[in-house]
C-alpha cells in the first residue's frame, strides 16, 4: 500500500531530476500575473529592492504552508467550505487593495504635477538658459514623497498579497502538496531543498521586477504613473472578483 501511494505521488525517483522539475514548475507558477506581482512593480517605482522584502513577506507565510503540507494539512484546503471561504475573504481582500490604488492614482499625479511646477510668481523666462523647470534629481525626491497608492511595507505588502490569493492556496492543496510527497520520499533534506529552490524563484522574480521598474522609473511620464498603477491596481481587482465569484458560484451549486 505504502509503495502503491510513492508512485501514486511521485514525479520522478532521481532526487536531481525531482529539484529540476521543482525549479521548472516554480518558474513556470511565479511568472504568471498576479497580486504579487503587482506588489513587486508597484513597490519597485520606489525602493529599488523592494522585491527582496516583498520575496521575505511571501516566504513568511509560504514555508509554513510546505510544513502544513508535509504534515497532510492539503485535505483541509481541499475541503469544499473551507476553499468557498478563503476564495470570499481572499477575493474581497484583493478587491479592496486594488481598488484603493486605482483610486489613489489620480492623487499622486496631481501631487507630482504641484511639486513640478516652478515656484508662485516664477515666470518662464526667469528660469536661467538650459535649466528645467524641476531637475531629474528633484523630481525622483518628489516621487519618493508622494502619497504611496499601495501604503505598505513592501514585506507586509508581500505577506498580504500571499495570504489573501485563493490560488496560492489552491496551488499548494494540489501540485504543491504532491511536490511536499514527493520531496519527502527522498527526505527532510531534500524537502528543505526543495522550499529553497522555490522560494529562491520568486525571489530572483520579484527582485527582477523592482529593480527593472525602479531603474526605468526616469522614463515614466505622470500618464505613464498613472497607467501602471492602475494596471496593477486592475490586476488585483480581476482575481478578486475572479475568486470571489467562483466561491459564490460553488455556493450556488451546493444549494
Amino acid at each position: 500500500m505504502a509503495s502503491q501511494r510513492r508512485n501514486e505521488v511521485s514525479f520522478t525517483g532521481n532526487v536531481f531530476v525531482f529539484l529540476g522539475t521543482v525549479a521548472a514548475i516554480s518558474v513556470t507558477g511565479v511568472m504568471m500575473p498576479g497580486p504579487v506581482t503587482a506588489a513587486a512593480i508597484v513597490k519597485g517605482y520606489r525602493q529599488k529592492w523592494a522585491g527582496v522584502h516583498i520575496a521575505l513577506g511571501h516566504a513568511a507565510v509560504e514555508f509554513p504552508t510546505i510544513a502544513l503540507m508535509a504534515l497532510g494539512f492539503s485535505t483541509v484546503l481541499q475541503n469544499p467550505s473551507v476553499s468557498i471561504g478563503i476564495g470570499i475573504l481572499g477575493g474581497a481582500m484583493l478587491i479592496f487593495m486594488g481598488i484603493s490604488m486605482i483610486l489613489s492614482r489620480g492623487g499622486v499625479v496631481q501631487t507630482l504635477k504641484r511639486l513640478a511646477a516652478p515656484p508662485e510668481g516664477t515666470k518662464d523666462g526667469d528660469l536661467k538658459r538650459g535649466e528645467s523647470k524641476i531637475s531629474s534629481q528633484k523630481m525622483d525626491e518628489a516621487k519618493n514623497k508622494v502619497a504611496d497608492p499601495f501604503p505598505y511595507h513592501p514585506i507586509v505588502a508581500g505577506i498580504i498579497t500571499t495570504a489573501s490569493n485563493p490560488y496560492y492556496f489552491l496551488w499548494w492543496a494540489t501540485l504543491g502538496a504532491a511536490l511536499t510527497l514527493n520531496a519527502l520520499e527522498f527526505g527532510l533534506a531534500v524537502l528543505v531543498a526543495m522550499a529553497i529552490i522555490h522560494w529562491s524563484i520568486d525571489l530572483g522574480w520579484d527582485t527582477l521586477l523592482s529593480y527593472t521598474v525602479h531603474r526605468s522609473r526616469g522614463l515614466w511620464s505622470n500618464k505613464t504613473y498613472a497607467a501602471v498603477f492602475a494596471i496593477c491596481g486592475g490586476v488585483m481587482v480581476f482575481f478578486g472578483i475572479w475568486f470571489a465569484g467562483s466561491a459564490v458560484v460553488s455556493i450556488l451549486g451546493m444549494v
